[in-house]
């Protein structure tokens, strides 16, 4: 490798980190995490009620505790953003099914069942707002769906314990994910998003030029600034009553990170708690504060050790097929 090599290399690191924090739709940008903080901090000063004020110094220790610098987990999830970002995003490019391909294929279908001729013209804005609230839904299903799989078929499992292996919830815990599991991921996500849009634009038109179906999606950037960093975080944030029923608080995802039975393959969608609601998996959050405890162990190794989080799984999903494989009076033996 030369060093032209060593510094093109050097430069797209930088330009990716940078991207990282600068970019708004990005799940770790500097102003997100920055809103999510204010929103955090809003919530505990209108908890406090009355009482005498929270001094900022003192609001900074309660959202960003100190055992954050020594734990772990969190140095793991650090650790895994950065991996999944330099060697393991690559990987997204395995997502045969993309939103945009998907998107295309169904815009084909479609036409060759009912015509191109859209059933009905509205106003271009009104058309931009239909789109893009299907997209969001086709994502909601698409992340419900391979969150179930991944609940519930033991081989699957083992690639999304990782993330459930986080002992302390943080807005890194997002990026806790094995690369296997962020391609499987993908190729469910990708192929809902495309679907929905598809279906939206060929019920409604509007004058002007095709909406991208991939593109940055209005109502998910709106949420990545008000809640969804505050899913993974200590901050108890409940939604009850009839909103606890339409979307998923911080509160209903620490539920569903929890170590207790009772929580377990609870709370499995995004933002949106109706697909939750409709397959019986909705858990709504007291008001009061339950004490959590998360992690997925036990283990017979180090969860947030290199091999723990990237090498264990294929180790252990091996295991689950060969079981899956095996006479019954193997699988039943003692």
């Amino acid at each position: 490798m030369t060093l032209s090599d060593i510094q093109t290399t050097a430069s797209r690191m930088v330009a990716q980190l940078t991207s990282i924090v600068t970019s708004p739709e990005s799940n770790f940008s500097a102003l997100s995490l920055l809103s999510a903080f204010c929103v955090a901090a809003a919530f505990l000063c209108i908890r406090r009620g009355r009482k005498r004020p929270i001094r900022l110094a003192a609001l900074v220790r309660a959202l960003v505790p100190k055992r954050w610098l020594s734990s772990p987990s969190v140095r793991a999830d650090i650790g895994l953003l950065l991996f999944n970002t330099f060697i393991g995003g690559a990987l997204l490019g395995w997502a045969i099914l993309s939103a945009d391909a998907v998107n295309a294929a169904a815009d084909r279908m479609l036409d060759a069942v009912s015509g191109k001729a859209p059933l009905l013209e509205v106003p271009r804005g009104v058309f931009v707002a239909i789109v893009t609230v299907a997209v969001y839904l086709g994502y909601e299903l698409g992340y419900y769906i391979d969150h179930w799989l991944k609940h519930r078929i033991p081989f699957l499992w083992q690639f999304h314990r990782v993330h459930h292996s986080a002992e302390e919830l943080t807005p890194f815990t997002n990026a806790r994910m094995h690369p296997v599991g962020a391609v499987i991921f993908a190729n469910i996500t990708g192929p809902c998003v495309g679907l929905f849009g598809s279906l939206a634009s060929h019920v409604f038109a509007a004058p002007g030029a095709p909406v991208p179906v991939g593109g940055i999606n209005a109502i998910m950037i709106a949420a990545l600034f008000l809640i969804l960093h505050l899913h993974h975080s200590h901050v108890w944030i409940p939604f009850t009553g009839t909103l606890g029923k339409l979307v998923l608080s911080p509160a209903h995802h620490q539920l569903h990170h929890s170590t207790d039975p009772r929580h377990f393959n609870r709370n499995l969608g995004a933002t949106l708690a109706v697909f939750d609601w409709l397959a019986g998996t909705l858990l709504v959050p007291d008001r009061k504060r339950e004490r959590l405890r998360f992690g997925a162990g036990p283990y017979g190794y180090d969860p947030h050790s290199v091999t723990g989080m990237l090498v264990m799984p294929f180790v252990e999903a091996a295991a689950e097929l060969k079981s899956a494989g095996a006479p019954v009076e193997t699988l039943t033996a003692p």
